[in-house]
């Protein structure tokens, strides 16, 4: 007979049927409420709410970050624009010194200058510059001014021990040095003295020394910029005088002697600057220059202004897959203030640099497809479930007081 099905058939169905997890109701015993279809809408909100939140999350990359020992061998390579608003580009010179103090001047580098107006803009077109130009100490000046004397005719040999301590003439106690006009006048002042200040050399030298800035005084400033590779593990770089200064001519006197010359120097080397940027690789996203942008405000024209870098090799790489080797840099600094003869070093700016031992890795990553699905599935089970305990809670409370469901 057709129609009939087998009892074995039936028998089966009823086995697959106790399996059935979610019993349904008859619609004769489902009773709708309006609480019920407040709390219906609020799950959809919320449902959608979360939905939203975690589709944005998977669209977004994740960036973790973990350090290991630093293992890469490359050069560093330093890029820098720095502007000094009070010295002529033809005082400046930099140069690359290595972790045991010699000068390096057969590294790769592409390094300019361009003159800035009063006002800090840029007048004329960038001259291109080579390393090893710079003065690096007093000792440097007396070794160049006592060639140079040789060859010309122009320079006394100086002892650096006359400049470090100059004569009181008998006004000063024992041991005491005064090394500039105003030590003398003190000096003789405190024995009761009579000043004779066209007797002084030291008054002389000032004067001397303020037409020698007159004459040759240059307004504006200098722009320096560009790359240089640098030594991997530790070194310095400089901007401090040009040698090309030693050449500078007196008014009628021929070639400077050399504490002229160390006065013209400092004298004419205010080394107030701007670091418009200063970075140790390419750029990738998240990274920090802290020098960017800072302004520095010397107040004399004796200042050594030293930074003191400490870089970390960083790595990041993209979701894409793509690499970036970069560094990143942290930064302490220091000023000090020298005066010509003293033995101390050369006024100018200085960026002491060590790499880390440690690299930084920086890793994207983006959440897998079956995350997403499993949360997406917890927010739909989790919003039913949550806003059906609040109903049947509600409808409780109700029942409770005596109130009819609508």
């Amino acid at each position: 007979l057709t129609g009939i099905v087998p009892a074995e058939a039936v028998s089966v169905m009823d086995s697959i049927k106790s399996l059935d997890a979610f019993p349904k109701t008859i619609d004769d015993f489902r009773v709708k409420t309006v609480s019920g279809a407040f709390v219906s809408i609020a799950s959809i909100v919320l449902m959608l709410i979360f939905f939203f939140s975690e589709l944005s999350y998977f669209m977004s990359t994740e960036t973790v970050d973990r350090l290991h020992v630093n293992t890469t061998r490359s050069d560093l390579r330093v890029s820098f624009d720095i502007s000094f608003h009070n010295i002529p580009c033809k005082l400046l010179s930099l140069d690359v010194v290595d972790d045991i103090g010699g000068v390096v001047k057969d590294t790769k580098h592409d390094i300019f200058k361009h003159r800035l107006t009063p006002l800090g803009e840029k007048e004329g077109i960038p001259e291109a510059h080579s390393l090893g130009d710079s003065l690096t100490s007093e000792e440097h000046i007396l070794h160049l001014s006592s060639s140079s004397g040789d060859k010309e005719g122009g320079h006394r040999p100086v002892d650096l021990e006359e400049l470090k301590c100059g004569n009181c003439y008998g006004a000063g106690h024992a041991g005491e040095c005064c090394n500039t006009c105003e030590d003398v006048k003190r000096v003789y002042a405190r024995v009761g003295w009579r000043f004779k200040q066209h007797e002084i050399s030291q008054c002389q030298r000032e004067a001397f020394a303020e037409t020698l800035r007159d004459e040759h005084a240059e307004t504006g400033g200098c722009q320096v910029y560009g790359t240089t590779e640098l030594n991997r593990a530790s070194g310095h770089f400089h901007i401090v005088p040009h040698s090309s200064i030693r050449n500078i001519k007196s008014p009628g006197n021929g070639v400077l002697n050399l504490m002229e010359l160390l006065a013209f120097t400092f004298d004419q080397f205010n080394i107030t600057h701007t670091v418009n940027s200063l970075s140790f690789g390419d750029h990738f996203p998240g990274i920090r220059s802290p020098l960017d942008g800072q302004y520095r405000n010397i107040g004399d024209t004796h200042g050594m202004y030293q930074y003191y870098v400490k870089v970390v090799p960083t790595r990041y790489k993209y979701a894409s897959g793509r690499t970036v080797e970069s560094n990143q840099y942290s930064v302490t600094e220091h000023v000090r203030h020298l005066s010509p003869g003293s033995g101390r070093g050369m006024p100018g700016v200085y960026f002491y640099y060590q790499v880390s031992p440690l690299q930084a890795v920086f890793e994207e990553k983006q959440p897998s497809i079956f995350r997403f699905l499993t949360s997406l599935c917890a927010i739909v089970g989790g919003s039913f479930t949550v806003m059906g305990i609040i109903d049947s809670i509600f409808n409780a409370f109700l029942h409770i007081f005596g109130k009819t469901l609508l």
